[in-house]
């Protein structure tokens, strides 16, 4: 009888470890073998600029008599894609033209000193960072060709002669001013 009253006892013990093991095996299982499927929602931020040019048709003027250009340029921080996801950005242009020759004779209107920063390396700087759908004040406002400046072989080109306008940008996130960005660009090239 005493090995009853033993076997009655342990029967609950052991059934109770059984059932003890098997959900452990279960929670276990189902804790390696349990997933979820979730979107990232990381997105990333662009940097999309573009050259803003107003160049009307120029009334015909003989060379001699220097005729003044309107043009202005400047760049826009456009808006592409999801709004939101534009970033701040420091913008540089830079000048070139189609004869150099030419370009000795270039005057220009209301060149903006106080917001652009002419470089060492030919760059113009823009001092400020444009967020989302900005646009810098325009470098210049026009231009002039001094003919006296334009030896007289290269004179009958300057109905031919360009202006041709390149304008790069970085983040602006990170950097305290416009010269420690490019800084880091440049570090990085």
């Amino acid at each position: 009888m005493t090995e009853n009253k033993k076997k009655r006892k342990t029967a609950p013990v052991l059934c109770a470890g059984c059932m003890f093991c098997l959900l452990g095996i279960g929670a276990t299982a189902a804790y390696l073998t349990s997933w979820d499927e979730a979107e990232n929602l990381v997105a990333v931020g662009q940097n999309t600029t573009e050259i803003v040019e107003e160049f009307p048709d120029p009334t015909p003027v003989p060379v001699e008599e220097n005729p003044e250009y309107p043009k202005k340029v400047s760049v826009r921080n456009s808006a592409e894609g999801k709004n939101g996801s534009q970033v701040d950005c420091y913008v540089r242009m830079s000048v070139g033209y189609s004869h150099s020759e030419i370009a000795q004779g270039i005057v220009w209107k209301e060149l903006d000193t106080e917001n652009w920063i002419h470089g060492k390396d030919g760059y113009y700087y823009f001092k400020k960072p444009l967020k989302e759908g900005e646009s810098t004040t325009p470098l210049f406002t026009g231009f002039m060709i001094d003919s006296s400046k334009v030896d007289t072989a290269y004179l009958e080109l300057i109905p031919e002669f360009e202006i041709q306008i390149y304008e790069e940008s970085v983040q602006a996130d990170g950097f305290s001013d416009y010269e420690q960005a490019w800084a880091d660009f440049h570090a990085s090239v």
